[in-house]
């Protein structure tokens, strides 16, 4: 039976799994779990995923950094993996390290999205070299968007014979079941959220912070507000310390009459079904898993014309792609699908059928599955290399 060992910075993260690591023991797989506790989730797993906690900390601390490696190399040494595949910035980074001078056999690195795209000076060129360094000690690269593996190759991080994208990308892909109508859980959440409002919402799911558009999302729907006085901008999510938005923008978002902000949510399907339209309004991303999420349940969505963001939709059939940065096109886009209930009705219908089609979880799952196994067949060859 092989062992995998699976890396994550927080417990948080570990929504990015749901399901996949119940899959793989099912195969005969020895699944391990490797993550940091925080306070707004924990991870109950099966009895049958061993779980490791260590505490890591998301942004740069040096001395905090150097425990959580020495507490993860121990963790290393005692499962001994044949097969670890980390994700998540800090937990790449350490669990990579670790697993380089453990000698672990096969070491994947599932990128999901590259800070430094939005950084620039040093910060840009410490987090480039981070990168670099981490592909370096993997054995293979997953890039969960085909964008997103085109930017690596670009950048000097990995040889493309080195990075596979799984299917048609996305990190774990969607379980459909958890996106079916709830109508009584729809119907709590719209009171408790919306009230006796018959506005038209706008939403967005995820971090508010600068890289995520936040700002941009913000000035937009102010400006639509003037010109439409029945909107809601519904923001199921939470500030961020680390790329916060602009003081004008917190602001708005905590004293607007019509900006809702329900604070982290960790579970959000019925979320969206309170919206009209979904909008991602990103500088980057590794894949936009919330696009396919709206158009799961049934929602037409925008999206901006970056890495990774662009390869959840397909333009002007699953969805409308604009500039990033461009509040003009933002608010002609969202007033398209507010005021074309046809044109929104078939761009939403089309999109719930390509993620039927091509991002249930088991079928990322099972190209997953052939990575690995891929892997096991080349074991003895990566030690031969390393020696």
């Amino acid at each position: 039976m092989n062992k995998i060992l699976i890396g994550v910075t927080s417990s948080i993260s570990t929504k990015l799994l749901r399901g996949q690591l119940e899959y793989f023991s099912k195969r005969g797989y020895d699944m391990h779990l490797i993550y940091s506790p925080d306070g707004n989730i924990d991870f109950v797993p099966s009895s049958n995923i061993k779980v490791h906690k260590v505490r890591m900390k998301r942004e740069i601390a040096p001395f905090s950094d150097l425990l959580s490696l020495f507490q993860i190399i121990w963790v290393y040494l005692k499962v001994r993996p044949d097969i670890t595949n980390v994700s998540t910035p800090k937990a790449s980074l350490l669990c990579m390290i670790a697993a380089y001078l453990t000698r672990t056999p096969m070491r994947i690195y599932s990128i999901i999205g590259l800070r430094f795209e939005t950084c620039t000076g040093k910060k840009r060129k410490l987090l480039l070299t981070i990168e670099k360094l981490i592909c370096k000690w993997s054995t293979a690269c997953i890039a969960v968007s085909p964008s997103l593996k085109e930017v690596l190759i670009q950048e000097g991080l990995a040889p493309k014979e080195k990075i596979k994208v799984l299917g048609s990308g996305s990190y774990n892909g969607l379980d459909l079941s958890e996106f079916e109508l709830d109508k009584p859980e729809v119907a709590r959440l719209r009171k408790q959220y919306l009230g006796e409002s018959d506005n038209q919402v706008i939403g967005y799911v995820g971090r508010l912070t600068k890289d995520k558009g936040t700002d941009d999302l913000v000035e937009a729907f102010t400006e639509l507000a003037r010109e439409k006085s029945n909107l809601t901008l519904l923001l199921v999510g939470d500030f961020e310390d680390g790329d916060a938005v602009t003081t004008i923008t917190k602001k708005r978002i905590l004293e607007g009459q019509n900006i809702v902000k329900t604070g982290f949510v960790p579970k959000t399907a019925s979320y969206y079904r309170l919206m009209d339209v979904f909008i991602l309004p990103t500088y980057r991303e590794g894949f936009g898993n919330v696009l396919l999420e709206a158009a799961a349940a049934d929602i037409p969505v925008v999206t901006t014309n970056v890495t990774g963001a662009k390869d959840a939709i397909i333009p002007n059939e699953t969805g409308l792609l604009i500039e990033a940065g461009n509040i003009t096109e933002m608010k002609d886009a969202i007033k398209t699908l507010l005021e074309n209930k046809e044109e929104a009705a078939r761009l939403s219908e089309k999109g719930q059928e390509r993620v039927r089609r091509e991002f249930q979880s088991e079928v990322i799952w099972r190209n997953l599955d052939i990575v690995y196994n891929r892997t096991e067949a080349v074991e003895q060859n990566v030690y031969e290399i390393e020696k």
